[in-house]
């Protein structure tokens, strides 16, 4: 990541890439900023004129200090003497050493300043023996899921999400899976302990805290410990290339502490030429997604039987080259001759469904192309192991495919392997044999485009999401809703089109009333 700050008289041109190595403690989700996006973020919010004013400014996670140096530069910019600054309102916390000494001798050869030590800690954040609390928050927390931490740091930081109110499924992430990002941790630790009251904090963040479902809802209570924050600014920066080799959705966000959050929200998005000034506001639940538009359109939900809740498709947890096939021959006495680039075999017609695959959402009715195998019962339980053994198809085939089977890696599927019944699928259940679903390419998508799929038709993995019917009636009532445009307008205002998020069943069941 360059980021190349150009000196004034007397200062030479300076290349920050000498201090920040990306390849260096990254373990933790390192991103450094470059210097004309920090100086975005502070001319973006007058910080610069509230740090001459007499306030306190801290970077938390600060790496080799570029935040607070482009405060100087932005100074430098201005025509004022790097010497006559207040640095010594400036304050920093950064837990790797190898990046700690980078503000030092940057603002050495840069400015020729010598900064106070003791405003700048070798500590990581989470883990200050004595908290200082300060009136701005500047800050690039790293970015990383709770689920991608080293193991040791992992353990270490598992507790402060339950201390700091993260946690939504405390069984997820006992188990390590949480999908919630050490980012949301940065942010709730700092305000609490490390922002004065009133203060205010300006954040680059992972924009999932925002806009996706599922781990950060509990981040959008804008609360920590009873201490509320208000985020009234968001600036999406997707588009632009800030951070080198980043595929994370980010932006930047202004926040204030003991302020009661109220929306909409301003929300700004880069069109390629300027920034557009949109509103953003959660729809259907306090602690959604942010829903963002020109407008803040309102849309009616769906009532829905509460057994056709949307679902993912059926998961092989990395084992498709054992259940999914590409050729399909129907034979004699129940049984069907199926086939893959690395295997063939016999199996009983009842346990193998066809696969939606891409080409059945253009075409009139769809056409079978792809095939699963189904080892489980009509309740979606794993067939029981005498039920295999009567079956000498099932039996020869699963045990020709143990090992792979049993190998596979997962906290899920492990429980179902370490029962013995290791050709277990997830995502399966009663409702995956139901005779109608309602059927949406899920992923990588920005148009919504449901349809029927008569018949015991399986959904393929995260790619795709149904929701089941027991009946044709009720599934093509729902379908005209689901269809009618209202579905696909709440799904862009979330912005994620093109996404792995697009149009998971999270998303679709806030659109939905589920009845008894």
């Amino acid at each position: 990541m360059q980021a190349e700050i150009r000196g004034g008289q007397g200062i030479p041109f300076f290349d920050i890439e000498h201090y920040n190595n990306p390849r260096m403690g990254n373990e933790i989700g390192v991103v450094f900023t470059p210097q004309e996006w920090a100086l975005f973020a502070i001319e973006r919010f007058g910080l610069f004129d509230k740090w001459l004013g007499g306030s306190t400014i801290c970077d938390p996670t600060m790496g080799s200090g570029n935040l607070l140096l482009a405060l100087i530069e932005c100074g430098r910019r201005r025509g004022l003497s790097p010497s006559a600054l207040p640095v010594d309102r400036l304050f920093g916390v950064e837990r790797d050493r190898r990046h700690f000494q980078g503000i030092f001798t940057a603002a050495g050869e840069m400015y020729g300043l010598s900064l106070r030590r003791e405003n700048f800690l070798n500590k990581d954040i989470f883990f200050l023996k004595n908290e200082r609390s300060f009136d701005i928050l500047l800050g690039n927390p790293p970015w990383r899921n709770f689920t991608d931490l080293p193991a040791p740091y992992k353990e270490k930081t598992k507790k402060l999400f339950f201390g700091y109110g993260l946690v939504g499924d405390s069984r997820d992430l006992l188990l390590g899976g949480s999908r919630i990002d050490i980012a949301a941790l940065v942010l709730q630790k700092t305000i609490q302990k490390n922002l004065k009251p009133g203060g205010e904090g300006v954040f680059f963040i992972p924009l999932s805290l925002l806009l996706n479902d599922g781990a950060h809802a509990p981040f959008r209570a804008y609360t920590v410990n009873g201490v509320r924050y208000c985020i009234d600014t968001v600036f999406d920066c997707g588009g632009l290339n800030i951070f080198d080799g980043i595929s994370t959705r980010y932006g930047l966000i202004h926040l204030r502490r003991d302020k009661q959050q109220e929306f909409p929200l301003r929300y700004h998005r880069w069109t390629g030429k300027a920034w557009e000034e949109l509103s953003a506001k959660p729809l259907f639940a306090a602690n959604a997604p942010l829903s963002v538009s020109r407008e803040c359109a309102e849309f009616a939900r769906i009532e829905v039987p509460a057994r056709c809740v949307p679902r993912q498709g059926v998961n092989t947890c990395g084992a498709n080259d054992v259940f999914f096939f590409d050729e399909y021959l129907s034979l004699d006495n129940g049984v069907c001759r199926v086939a893959n680039k690395t295997a063939r075999a016999l199996l009983p017609k009842q346990y193998v469904f066809p696969l939606a695959v891409g080409e059945n959402f253009t075409e009139p009715q769809p056409l079978a192309r792809k095939w699963v195998f189904i080892p489980h019962a009509g309740s979606g339980k794993p067939l029981d192991p005498q039920t295999i053994a009567e079956s000498p198809l099932l039996a020869d085939y699963l045990e020709k495919n143990r090992e792979r089977l049993a190998s596979r890696r997962g906290t899920l599927i492990n429980t179902w392997i370490r029962k013995g019944l290791f050709w277990a699928l997830l995502g399966v259940g009663g409702y995956s044999f139901y005779p109608y679903k309602i059927i949406w390419e899920a992923y990588g998508k920005s148009a919504f485009r449901p349809k029927l799929f008569p018949g015991h038709w399986q959904a393929n993995q995260a790619l795709q999401a149904f929701m089941p019917f027991e009946r044709a009636d009720e599934a093509r009532k729902v379908l005209g809703r689901l269809a009618g445009g209202d579905v696909e307008k709440y799904l862009l205002s979330l912005k994620m089109e093109g996404t792995m998020n697009w149009a998971q069943p999270g998303k679709i069941k806030r659109f939905l009333i589920l009845l008894p």
